[in-house]
């Protein structure tokens, strides 16, 4: 049986001509127009898929572009927030720092008043110096006071000679010094104790008014007692041995060279608060001259002059005003050798001289620049 009789049987009429429509087109005359009808469809279609493609990708990278720039705003705001952040820490910081500034300021300056309003009221003043420079076999042996002194000319001194002396001293091992007299006067209500080094106290008249002065009493520790509205004369011996002298002209060091003494002055009762004088002495009462053999000239005429500095023992930090108010002896000691370090450490770095090498590098240096 043919098909077509077989599709007018069994299959409806438009299916039946769809059939045919199809076999028409694939029959050997039309297949080569109908693969070609084909391909051009199939290459419209690609054509249609592939702008839709590029349509959803464009989409799809400006929807990137969007979501990028979100996200880079989402980023900047971060950051303004984590600035913003920081400047509040930074300001908190700062003003907490402040305040603890505040604070130790506020501590030590009321410390250092404190101290002002409880340390002994003592003037101390220079009335006297002697015209003329010592020289003595052993200045520890000469009487107190010793207001004048023999005028001499110069001396010559040599190293291991003993002439003039009396107890086979060498020149080189005899003191030569200086002598002034003070005068302390305590104003306060209160009585003070005064710790004297290298300082003597004499009873004698008062250089002022004429009234005979008592040394002043001493305890059993050595320290002497200043009443209220009480005076005391002391003495004062600036002294190194002839060689300690000569040492000083050959380093060309004498005009920064002293002598140094001390009087340290305390309440009655308390070993707190402490003040001081200091008394610097300076001059050079020997001087050296051709020939070589002679070792030294003792000049009794040398210029001298004394200088007096008066210190009080202030705390420097927090620190220490809460070692003092504990009594904490040892924290006070670690904290005095500290800054003793310190002290020693920049003593160093401003008396260090450049080497040569360094001198040479930092003057390339300069030319480089």
């Amino acid at each position: 049986m043919q098909l077509g009789a077989v599709l007018a049987i069994t299959l409806p009429g438009e299916v039946q001509s769809a059939l045919r429509t199809l076999r028409s087109l694939f029959d050997k005359e039309t297949l080569p127009i109908t693969l070609a009808g084909l391909a051009v469809f199939i290459s419209v279609w690609a054509a249609l898929i592939s702008r839709r493609s590029m349509k959803a990708s464009e989409r799809s990278a400006t929807a990137a572009e969007i979501q990028a720039r979100h996200a880079a705003s989402q980023a900047d705001a971060a950051e303004r927030q984590a600035i913003a952040a920081s400047e509040q820490a930074y300001s908190a910081s700062s003003e907490v720092s402040t305040a603890i500034q505040a604070s130790q300021i506020s501590a030590l300056e009321g410390a250092k008043a404190r101290i002002d309003a409880s340390v002994p009221r003592i003037s101390v003043m220079i009335y006297q110096k002697n015209d003329h420079a010592g020289l003595a076999e052993n200045s520890y042996a000469l009487p107190t006071p010793l207001l004048s002194m023999p005028t001499t000319g110069p001396v010559k001194l040599d190293h291991w000679s003993t002439e003039g002396s009396e107890d086979s001293t060498p020149h080189w091992a005899w003191d030569a010094f200086f002598v002034s007299h003070g005068l302390l006067f305590n104003f306060g209500n209160e009585p003070a104790r005064v710790i004297p080094h290298g300082v003597q106290f004499y009873a004698g008249t008062h250089p002022f008014t004429g009234e005979e002065i008592k040394e002043p009493a001493t305890t059993i520790h050595g320290e002497k007692i200043l009443y209220s509205g009480q005076s005391a004369l002391f003495q004062v011996i600036a002294r190194k041995q002839v060689d300690d002298w000569v040492q000083l002209i050959r380093k060309k060091e004498e005009e920064k060279e002293s002598c140094e003494s001390h009087l340290f002055f305390f309440p009655a009762d308390f070993d707190e608060p402490e003040c001081s004088v200091k008394i610097r002495t300076t001059g050079m009462p020997l001087r050296r001259s051709a020939p070589e053999d002679v070792y030294a000239i003792f000049d009794p005429r040398s210029y001298f002059d004394v200088h007096l500095e008066f210190l009080r023992n202030y705390p420097d930090s927090p620190e220490e005003i809460a070692a003092r108010l504990k009594g904490d002896k040892e924290e006070l000691f670690a904290l005095y050798m500290n800054k003793q370090r310190i002290k020693w450490i920049r003593e160093q770095i401003a008396n260090r001289k450049p080497s040569a090498g360094s001198g040479d590098a930092d003057e390339g240096a300069a030319v480089g620049e």
